[in-house]
């Protein structure tokens, strides 16, 4: 509905029903349906709201009635054919839908009202019914004027952008999982006010062995005229990386008098081992260790073996398979936690390791926030392995434990 519509309507209204107004009023059908279609149709709501909304920011309403809400649920209403305000308290009733009370702040011109409202999907509109304190009721559609609107540009930078000009943005990562989980700042070169804002997410620098990284519930708010809008639908996580390795038989010395020893967990492995864990022939234990650690090895004469943790043995296979039952690929498989990614066939994206990494196995000593990629065969592809925590996301996201790398 044209603004000289509304405004003569308002006029032959007033002059009718004298100088106190419903607030909002319920409009004639047919005024009500071209302002309907002005602002859109309904949205559906008989689906669940799968993300909580937030009421807060500025929103339009159905009636040109300006909605200012700040993020304790208080604000205010402002209509053209009122001459002061309303003071508006919300109350959320669910992750998808928020009443209101609006009680009046000027004289006799227009009067307080409730409203029963629903978000759409996307969270920038919202629809439901209203009662006046006369007892009069109708429907009303708000649609949000500040937009905050995030997008992921690289696994380590994004950037916010809202309406109208003139605001201030804020980050903040709550901690949700994990001892390294990645930080959140506006990125250098931006500021509060920046707009769009630059964001960059950072990971701790590691020294020594491999640790687990973490995740973040990511919550950016803008502030502008007194009112705010928020998101906070995004989670960003940090891999601790670490290496693992095809045990070549040959890295390892002759048994059985030129065995090299090997240390892990504190325990020293030296000697030889006849028939390990199944396994036929005479082999140097340190060998053995690294099959056990690894999971899998080469023989000298060039037999692959897998080491099933369930059944503790060491078998001969035709090639090196991961924990799905399917082929490990040097630089490009990855054994994670499945309570972090559960789904089989999975790519994951990492910051400075690579995108597209196949999470096709698993290790026990792979726990939380932790990726171990497969380098290859002999220790050597291993050696200088930096164990760094790098920013990373799922391609499939795996619910909250592994978003993807596009935000909401």
């Amino acid at each position: 509905m044209s603004a000289r519509i509304l405004q003569r309507w308002q006029e032959w209204e007033h002059a009718r029903a004298g100088t106190r107004r419903r607030t909002p009023r319920p409009l004639p059908a047919l005024l009500c349906a071209a302002t309907l279609a002005a602002f859109g149709a309904a949205p559906d709501h008989a689906l669940a709201q799968a993300t909580p909304c937030s009421a807060a920011g500025s929103w339009l309403d159905s009636f040109a009635g300006v909605r200012n809400i700040a993020s304790t649920l208080t604000g205010t209403s402002k209509f053209p054919y009122c001459s002061a305000t309303h003071s508006m308290t919300v109350t959320m009733t669910g992750p998808g839908s928020f009443t209101t009370n609006n009680r009046y702040n000027g004289g006799g011109d227009c009067i307080g009202f409730v409203e029963s409202m629903n978000f759409a999907p996307s969270c920038n509109q919202a629809s439901g019914g209203y009662t006046n304190d006369d007892g009069v009721t109708g429907v009303i559609t708000w649609n949000r004027t500040n937009l905050l609107t995030l997008t992921r540009n690289t696994l380590t930078t994004a950037s916010a952008s809202a309406t109208p000009a003139g605001g201030s943005f804020s980050h903040v990562g709550t901690i949700e999982a994990g001892p390294n989980p990645p930080t959140v700042q506006i990125a250098s070169g931006g500021t509060a006010t920046s707009n769009p804002n630059p964001i960059e997410f950072r990971t701790t620098a590691n020294s020594g062995g491999p640790k687990a990284g973490g995740r973040i519930k990511l919550t950016s708010t803008y502030t502008a005229d007194g009112a705010q809008s928020v998101n906070d639908r995004n989670r960003v996580v940090a891999f601790g990386m670490s290496c693992y390795m095809l045990a070549l038989e040959s890295d390892y010395g002759a048994q059985p008098d030129s065995c090299t020893s090997t240390r892990i967990g504190g325990v020293t492995y030296s000697g030889t081992r006849t028939d390990p864990n199944g396994l036929s022939g005479t082999y140097c234990a340190s060998f053995i260790a690294n099959v056990r650690l690894q999971g899998s090895g080469q023989l000298n004469d060039g037999r692959y073996v897998n080491y099933d943790v369930n059944s503790n043995t060491i078998n001969v296979v035709a090639e090196v398979r991961g924990s799905d039952n399917t082929a490990v690929v040097a630089d490009r498989t990855v054994a994670r936690d499945l309570a972090i990614i559960p789904s089989r066939g999975v790519l994951v994206d990492v910051d400075g390791i690579g995108d597209g990494l196949l999470a096709n196995d698993r290790g026990g000593h792979i726990v939380g926030y932790r990726l171990d990629l497969f380098r290859g065969a002999g220790k050597q592809v291993c050696a200088a392995y930096a164990n760094p925590i790098r920013i990373g996301a799922c391609q499939t996201a795996q619910g909250l434990t592994c978003p993807e790398r596009r935000f909401q």
